[in-house]
């Protein structure tokens, strides 16, 4: 699972330092217009969380759980709205808002950290921690739309990688990174550095994607 630093590389340590313009500047013109939505048209800003709005740090998180509750209270876990709430306003947490004029109507929720591999180094990465889109304006193609724009800035601030945790039961989710967004199992996802049966215990998988 995505974990904290306290002694960063030089690349990331810049990337965490990266302002909301500065992440701005990363991606450059973004406008995306669905092919079968022609007056569609949608822009994305990126945020750093300490300039995120009220308005709109309230929308992500109510975003997430109308869209994503169901799934957590399945879960191990459960759902917590406090507990989510403390997560997407952590100091580190950095936002995409996707707007349709200047109404929100998607985001990611993402950090710049370090994350355990197989070997005796951690990698760079830009973790996903959510990716969520209004109803209305789902099967637009926007959810790729903003993988793309988060890939471009992991590459743009040098990480290794994007790195995202999906659940199992989101079978339509997994197969949306792996067949149309070429995202693969890591090899610390359970399914990969597990055997079959301790992999079994757990009810989630991290797939990622590699930015070399």
């Amino acid at each position: 699972m995505p974990k904290h630093t306290d002694a960063p590389s030089s690349h990331l340590a810049r990337a965490c330092k990266f302002t909301s313009a500065e992440l701005n500047e990363c991606l450059g013109p973004n406008t995306y217009t669905p092919d079968r939505s022609p007056d569609c048209t949608i822009s994305t800003i990126a945020y750093h969380i300490d300039d995120l709005p009220t308005n709109l740090r309230i929308f992500a998180l109510d975003l997430v759980e109308s869209n994503m509750m169901e799934l957590y209270m399945k879960s191990k876990d459960g759902w917590c709205r406090e507990d989510k709430e403390e997560e997407m306003q952590d100091v580190q947490s950095r936002y995409l808002v996707a707007f349709h004029g200047n109404v929100p109507v998607g985001m990611i929720h993402f950090q710049f950290l370090e994350e355990e591999t197989m070997t005796d180094r951690d990698a760079e990465v830009a973790y996903c921690y959510e990716i969520q889109v209004i109803p209305e304006f789902q099967r637009k193609g926007i959810g790729a739309y903003l993988i793309g724009l988060l890939e471009t800035i992991g590459r743009a601030t040098k990480m290794e990688k994007v790195m995202l945790t999906v659940f199992k039961a989101n079978k339509s989710a997994i197969k949306f990174y792996i067949d149309q967004m070429q995202y693969q199992y890591d090899e610390i996802s359970p399914c990969v550095c597990l055997t079959r049966g301790r992999a079994s215990r757990f009810d989630y998988e991290i797939l990622s994607k590699s930015l070399a």
